[in-house]
């Protein structure tokens, strides 16, 4: 059921709401990132929010309504009792469903490596809990996440996929195997993903490169090549442009929040 109007927009935990605010905060890179709060939001039918970028991560649990998501993670449908993970870093686009408006939960999310579409059996418990503790809310939300529906797949997700995974990927060669012209390819991809093939690759190896930086000892270097980057210089910008802070510091502070004042951050870039 609908959670009632009065719940829409509530206060988050103290620690979380000290690190994330709403509306956009703009990086030193190339993105601007978009903040949210933890708690319950209405949004009207068919709303259509354009491909965003997040430095934190979160969980949207879907309370009441429809949703398509299309993220790093692929195209999801998610209906009351959906879950979307998005780690740090995430990108992606909204398309609230028709039929009524689309309530939804915000909560904090950790765990960068578990992305997704998943399924919660009582989110209403969660909005409840989430009122007066929006952590807690999210640790009952990992020990509740159970696989989420399946849906079917077409080869604009295989495309996707093949985006994600393949360092030395070619579009034409895809393209051509699959009796599909490449410009075709292109354009349903950007019209689905609302970004070209070429710059969802990048984004991905990018944020998989990150990932290693701030959860491996790995050499920069030898991320950087084995990613699929021409050299470390390569690796060094397209990070930077990104996230915002250069791969040397996200080796040495890999939590965001304890990062030093901007003076000390030009040093690096």
């Amino acid at each position: 059921m609908p959670r009632k109007s009065g719940a829409v927009a509530q206060s988050p935990s103290p620690v979380w709401a000290s690190r994330l605010n709403l509306g956009r905060v703009s990086a030193p890179g190339r993105y601007e990132f978009r903040r949210v709060v933890a708690g319950v939001e209405t949004l009207p039918s068919r709303l259509s929010m354009p491909r965003h970028h997040h430095d934190a991560g979160y969980a949207t649990v879907v309370l009441a309504g429809s949703v398509t998501e299309v993220s790093f993670a692929g195209r999801m449908h998610g209906t009351a009792g959906d879950v979307f993970l998005h780690g740090r870093f995430d990108c992606h686009l909204d398309r609230a469903g028709r039929r009524g408006p689309l309530q939804i939960l915000r909560l904090p999310w950790k765990r960068d490596t578990l992305e997704g579409q998943f399924r919660v059996k009582d989110p209403d418990t969660l909005a409840r809990l989430a009122e007066t503790d929006p952590e807690l809310a999210a640790g009952q939300l990992y020990e509740q996440l159970r696989p989420g529906t399946l849906r079917d797949r077409y080869w604009v997700d295989d495309l996707a996929d093949a985006l994600r995974a393949d360092s030395v990927f070619h579009l034409q060669e895809w393209a051509e195997t699959r009796g599909l012209r490449p410009e075709a390819v292109s354009r349903a991809f950007r019209r689905e993903f609302e970004v070209c093939p070429k710059r969802f690759r990048l984004e991905s190896r990018t944020r998989t490169a990150w990932g290693e930086i701030v959860r491996s000892a790995r050499s920069l270097t030898e991320i950087a090549f084995e990613v699929g980057f021409s050299d470390l210089a390569h690796l060094s910008r397209s990070i930077h442009a990104f996230t915002g802070r250069c791969p040397t510091l996200w080796r040495s502070r890999p939590d965001p929040w304890l990062w030093p004042t901007r003076k000390s951050v030009q040093a690096c870039e």
